[in-house]
């Protein structure tokens, strides 16, 4: 059996894009897991390495897999490189889907955790549809997130003036723990925790 030969008499492999889909979607995958987990500026050196070594482990799988499928002696087509892309895109959306459930914001830890529906404070000044102004973590300065309260539906103004306070940890992962001795109080008035 003969390989496929363009007219310049080189070889017109599939392998070669297969393999370069299978090093973009591993490494763009690094990149977007790196990001949610907050390290993509944190800790640079181990992020270069992940992404490196996702990029290389991507060639090398996507080259090895696609060869024992026969690609390199098959034709690179349009069906074969739309299929290509299709399939790297979504591997990268899936890994950000994925990743966006690990590693959560500030706001969405506070959504599932205490203010969202079916949480402790979703019908009090601090839920969700009520809190008024949110004021997330800076990063490295350490200052803990503050949820200020809003207005309730049906009553004609706020029952609460303290501010709550919260930690909220650098690896995305903890829950978000109370900041101070009123932030305490304030969660246990309400049955939280």
């Amino acid at each position: 059996m003969t390989h496929p030969v363009d007219r310049s008499g080189t070889r017109d492999s599939a392998l070669p894009l297969l393999a370069s889909v299978c090093t973009t979607a591993a490494t763009a995958a690094a990149l977007v897991v790196t990001a949610k987990a907050g390290l993509l500026f944190d800790q640079l050196g181990w992020t270069m390495f992940l992404v490196m070594a996702a990029g290389i482990l991507g060639l090398a799988a996507g080259w090895w897999a696609f060869r024992l499928m026969g690609f390199d002696r098959r034709r690179q087509t349009v069906r074969t490189t739309v299929a290509a892309l299709v399939i790297g895109a979504t591997m990268v959306w899936g890994t950000n889907a994925i990743a966006s459930q690990v590693w959560k914001t500030a706001w969405q830890r506070y959504t599932d955790e205490l203010g969202g529906p079916g949480a402790c404070l979703a019908a009090t000044p601090y839920g969700e549809r009520w809190a008024s102004a949110i004021t997330m973590t800076a990063g490295e300065d350490g200052r803990p997130m503050e949820v200020w309260p809003g207005t309730v539906d049906g009553s004609a103004r706020t029952t609460s003036t303290k501010v709550l306070r919260l930690h909220f940890d650098k690896s995305r992962i903890r829950p978000l723990t109370p900041a101070d001795a009123t932030s305490r109080e304030l969660l246990d008035s309400y049955g939280c925790r």
